[in-house]
């Protein structure tokens, strides 16, 4: 088998570091002198070298990180903002939109939070288990997320249905 003229020039160099070195490290010495020399292969990263530029991002990937900066940080200014609503709401951002999980024990608790965040008069989505009520809170898009008041709704219609019913 016959090694190319770089493999063997290489093989020499490293051989000449290791017998004629002057440093403790002759590998390193080695890997200076082969870089030197232009035989090591260069980064395959194109971005930890500095000829080659980074193409601009689009017009609509900067607006998608700028829109989900803002998400966060209404996400943690949220956490502090809600502290006197009833229960602890689980508050993440994704995707330019916050997300508030929050566990009502009774509606009046549904109304406070559905009221504070200002989504009082929008209708929401039963999921069967949870109730999805979407809207804008802070300048951007929110998602707030009632587990158990579909069962709270239905415990009040429940009751209401018992009070007006007609006894024999």
């Amino acid at each position: 088998m016959t090694a190319s003229p770089s493999v063997e020039r290489a093989a020499r160099i490293i051989a000449a570091a290791i017998v004629h070195g002057t440093s403790t490290d002759p590998a390193l010495e080695a890997a200076q002198q082969l870089d030197d020399l232009g035989l090591l292969a260069p980064s395959t990263d194109p971005f930890s070298t500095p000829r080659r530029t980074r193409p601009a991002p689009s017009p609509a990937a900067v607006a998608a990180l700028a829109e989900c900066r803002r998400a966060k940080a209404v996400a943690d200014s949220v956490r502090a903002g809600v502290a006197e609503l009833p229960g602890r709401p689980d508050v993440s951002a994704a995707g330019g939109e916050v997300t508030l999980v929050v566990h009502p024990r009774s509606l009046a608790d549904w109304r406070q939070w559905t009221h504070t965040l200002g989504v009082g008069s929008v209708r929401g989505t039963s999921t069967g288990a949870s109730m999805v009520v979407r809207g804008e809170f802070g300048g951007v898009r929110a998602r707030l997320v009632g587990v158990g008041v579909p069962a709270l709704y239905g415990e009040m219609h429940a009751e209401t249905g018992r009070r007006t019913a007609v006894r024999p």
